[in-house]
């Protein structure tokens, strides 16, 4: 096995949180599992609504609303700014 982050061959198991492996790569310093669970998330829309409440009633309102914590809510903002952003610029050059 080799570390998915820097490809090295200098790992070692360590602990077993939640029934799966964990791996830590003596080079990089870092943890991995062998095969790790991809989290779904959420999808694009309902992001979009939560950012578009928060804007107009404020990140707390919006908390109480939803239940996200305002980092998430914030880290969302950002997504959709970037994302904004980059089409902008998409369209700009092309």
């Amino acid at each position: 096995m080799v570390c998915p982050y820097c490809g090295s061959g200098r790992i070692i198991k360590k602990g077993k949180p939640y029934g799966k492996q964990r791996y830590y790569c003596k080079d990089c310093k870092k943890f991995f599992s062998e095969n790790p669970v991809k989290r779904k998330g959420y999808p694009k829309e309902y992001k979009i609504k939560v950012v578009r409440t928060a804007i107009r009633v404020g990140v707390s309102e919006t908390r109480r609303i939803f239940g996200h914590s305002p980092s998430t809510i914030y880290q969302w903002m950002k997504e959709l700014h970037r994302d904004v952003k980059d089409e902008l610029n998409r369209v700009k050059i092309g």
